[in-house]
């Protein structure tokens, strides 16, 4: 009969599997997160999501502290763990092994884009101690850094702390709402998540009507996304401004008194597994190579280096043509918004002059061109909105149909490559390869706004206090004046929008086929390193068959039981 094993079970797999043999740097800090976890019987609870939509201030609120660092643009950059526990200190591990502690008010110096940039101070771990309530009994939260990030790192880190998770709060906001990226990336959180609890955050920016509408659009994404029903959680979290927070608390208290046990099992089994299997891989290759026949196992060995490196021809020919579609898509965003720019503008000025000349003259002149202010803007927002959905579109339907283009090119490659690998050395291999979409469809924002600065406010003062019709034809011309400034103003700034949102779906892309090429052609690179060398002479093909066996043995035992 199956039964799931204990933690001490779950150890002596792990203690098996390092000697088994790691496969390379990102297996064994793989192996050391889930080790050092059971050393300390931490269930890790990740904050996850895009960022701004307020992760590190809900965290913050949860905790009763606000130490986590927050701003307007992303901040975060490196993963915070947050751990119970006193003295109140952060720790800094370098990747050098060097260890540093501070005070909890240092911590910006770390994990924030501003003060470490692309991480340059090369910081492998951030954990800050706290004395907090929601901390006891080994729960850990950690701190993200928001995908979808205008910095790469930020992007890179947040991918990876999925992989280090047992359960996870998804932070989405109420506006702007769900997006195809956010419901991709809950996908693949709940694969890798024991729970996932999903908060809407930034509930106050909508009324009531539109927050019902929005919490009910984003329950059903979540339903989709996950392949269950669970609990949206509408809350403000914000300085000076909490709401709702403390039923999240509640939720997390009762979830971990009840569960937390069981469930840090479970995912520590689940975690463990996925690495046994991929060290297998590795392993049977090995194998498999290191038991070629001296007549063949040469030109055997030169036949699978050629694979690895038709693999890595293909993955940069990928990546030039993402990046090349990029240049075009960004080249012909340019010429649309040069092209709109006197179009739209003659079309709101005509507009708005037709409403000035209807407008009763009755008024005062400083209602008269408050309103007039007002239609002008109203003119301006409808037509650049256009303008910029029509664009919106036709950009989503590219990328998305350029992913589509590079991911049936990549699943291509890599049947190829399983096929030779198989041919060759007569192995299967048992990882599965992700085939979501390597970056869903872009959200592209855009804020209408009126720039209205101290020397606008006294020119107005002055029309306003002109005398007779005098005063009056200065505003309209001022207003029609303006608008041949406001429209291209607001066109240039969705080009901005557009710009940066389509360089970082590009560079989102190019990284996702990169690490998709590479997970599977690093198994094959590692297992000819491991079996490099005539056979007689390596003590390491000796003893590939015991480790075939004992990895075999942990796979099966870290198999799920019937439900």
């Amino acid at each position: 009969m199956h039964t799931s094993p204990d933690l001490a079970q779950i150890h002596e797999r792990l203690y098996r599997l390092t000697d088994a043999g790691a496969g390379d740097a990102s297996d064994r800090r793989a192996l050391d997160l889930v080790s050092g976890q059971l050393g300390r019987d931490g269930f890790r609870v990740l904050v996850a999501g895009e960022a701004k939509r307020g992760k590190s201030t809900l965290l913050n609120a949860l905790l009763g502290r606000d130490l986590l660092p927050t701003g307007v643009v992303p901040v975060t950059a490196l993963a915070t763990t947050v751990r119970g526990g006193l003295p109140e200190t952060v720790t800094v591990r370098y990747a050098d092994g060097r260890v540093e502690r501070h005070e909890p008010a240092a911590l910006s110096r770390f994990v924030t884009q501003a003060a470490n940039p692309g991480n340059r101070r090369d910081v492998d771990e951030v954990v800050l101690t706290l004395d907090a309530p929601l901390l006891s009994r080994g729960v850990e939260l950690v701190d993200t850094p928001g995908t979808g990030s205008v910095h790469a790192q930020n992007t890179e880190e947040a991918v990876a702390g999925l992989r280090a998770m047992d359960a996870c709060v998804f932070v989405l906001t109420a506006d702007p709402p769900v997006s195809a990226a956010e419901r991709e990336l809950l996908r693949r959180v709940g694969q890798a998540s024991v729970r996932t609890f999903v908060v809407l955050n930034k509930a106050d920016q909508l009324d009531a009507d539109e927050l019902r509408e929005a919490a009910g659009f984003t329950r059903r994404v979540v339903a989709e996304a996950l392949g269950e029903t669970v609990p949206v959680f509408e809350c403000v979290a914000r300085e000076g401004a909490h709401r709702d927070v403390d039923r999240l608390a509640t939720a997390l208290t009762g979830y971990l008194a009840e569960h937390r046990d069981t469930d840090l099992l479970r995912s520590l089994t689940a975690r463990t597994r996925r690495l046994a299997v991929g060290l297998l891989d590795e392993v049977l290759m090995a194998r498999a190579v290191a038991d070629l026949d001296a007549s063949r196992r040469e030109q055997r060995v030169a036949a699978l280096r050629a694979q690895l490196d038709a693999l890595a021809r293909r993955r940069q020919e990928a990546a030039d043509l993402i990046r090349a579609e990029g240049r075009r898509a960004l080249a012909d965003v340019d010429e649309a918004a040069r092209d709109a720019g006197p179009a739209l503008t003659g079309a709101v000025r005509d507009a708005w002059s037709a409403v000035w000349d209807e407008e009763s003259g009755g008024r005062p002149r400083r209602e008269r061109e408050a309103e007039g202010r007002r239609r002008l803007a109203d003119l301006t927002r409808d037509a650049v909105d256009a303008w910029r959905l029509a664009r919106e579109e036709e950009l989503t339907d590219r990328l998305s149909a350029l992913d589509r283009r590079v991911r049936d090119r990549l699943a291509r490659d890599l049947d190829t490559f399983r096929d030779s690998v198989a041919d060759l050395i007569g192995v299967g291999l048992a990882s599965p390869a992700d085939g979501g979409p390597l970056v869903p469809d872009p959200r592209f924002r855009y804020r209408f706004q009126e720039d209205v600065g101290q020397t606008e406010l006294l020119a107005g003062w002055a029309r306003r206090h002109l005398p007779g019709a005098a005063g009056v034809r200065r505003s309209r011309a001022h207003l029609t004046a303006e608008a041949a400034d406001l429209v291209p103003m607001q066109i240039g700034r969705v080009r901005a929008d557009f710009q940066s949102r389509l360089a970082e779906s590009t560079r989102q892309m190019v990284t996702a086929v990169t690490d998709r090429y590479d997970a599977i052609g690093r198994r094959l690179g590692g297992a000819l390193a491991k079996s490099a060398g005539p056979r007689r002479e390596s003590a390491e093909h000796a003893g590939l068959a015991d480790r075939e066996r004992s990895l075999r043995q942990v796979v099966s035992e870290l198999e799920p039981a019937p439900s």
